[in-house]
C-alpha cells in the first residue's frame, strides 16, 4: 500500500467519524450532514477538507485499510511467536474483531457492495489487503515446513486456497451469527490442518 496522506487533525477527525457512520450506512445511506455534526462541525466546515462525498469515502477507507492490514501483520506475528497452527490466529480472531472494529465492517461492506464511482479505487485496495493475508499465510508455511520452502507451486496453491477460506468467512461475518462463523471457522480450518498434515 501507498503511504498515507498527511491530515490535519480537524480533517482526521472527520475520517474517523466518516468510518464509523460508512460502516453502519454504506456510500448511499450516508450523510455528510451527519458526519460533519459528528464530527463538530457544519457541513460547509467539511467541505474546506474534502472536496466531496467521493473524497471523503475514499480517504477513510485508505484509513481504515491500512489498519486492518496492520493488524493482520501482527497477527500472523502473534501466530508465530505462540507457535499456532500456520493460518489459524486470523480466522480464530476475526470475528473479535468483526465485532469490534469499524474499520473491518467499513472495509468489508465496501469491498462487498462498492460504490459505482469509486470501484476500482476499492477494488484494487481490497485486493492489496488480501494479499497481504496470502502473503502472511505463505510466510508462515515457509517458516513450518520445508517442502513450503522448496516447492513454489504447491505453496502458491496454498496460499490461494487460505485466502477462499478467509473469503467464505467474510461472507459469514456479513450474513450469518456468531456461533455459525465459528462452526464454518472451526470446520474449515480443520480441512487446512489435514491437508498440510498430508501436503509434506
Amino acid at each position: 500500500m501507498t503511504a498515507l496522506k498527511a491530515l490535519t487533525p480537524s480533517a482526521a477527525r472527520i475520517c474517523d467519524h466518516a468510518v464509523l457512520h460508512f460502516a453502519e450506512h454504506g456510500y448511499d445511506g450516508s450523510s455528510l450532514n451527519e458526519i460533519a455534526a459528528q464530527a463538530g462541525m457544519r457541513k460547509a466546515s467539511l467541505y474546506a477538507h474534502f472536496a466531496n462525498k467521493d473524497a471523503l469515502f475514499v480517504c477513510a477507507f485508505e484509513r481504515a485499510l491500512a489498519e486492518e492490514t496492520a493488524y493482520v501483520e501482527a497477527g500472523f506475528g502473534h501466530e508465530a511467536a505462540g507457535r499456532e497452527a500456520p493460518g489459524h490466529w486470523h480466522p480464530l480472531h476475526l470475528a473479535e474483531r468483526y465485532a469490534g472494529s469499524a474499520n473491518l465492517r467499513f472495509v468489508l461492506r465496501s469491498a462487498f457492495l462498492p460504490p459505482a464511482p469509486i470501484r476500482s479505487i476499492v477494488t484494487t485496495g481490497f485486493e492489496a489487503y488480501l494479499e497481504q493475508i496470502r502473503l502472511g499465510f505463505c510466510q508462515a508455511l515457509r517458516e513450518r515446513h520445508a517442502w513450503a520452502r522448496s516447492d513454489g507451486n504447491k505453496l502458491e496453491l496454498y496460499g490461494d486456497a487460505y485466502l477462499g477460506i478467509i473469503d467464505s468467512l467474510h461472507v459469514e461475518l456479513l450474513y450469518a451469527n456468531p456461533a455459525v462463523y465459528a462452526r464454518r471457522a472451526a470446520s474449515l480450518l480443520k480441512i487446512l490442518d489435514d491437508s498440510l498434515g498430508l501436503a509434506g
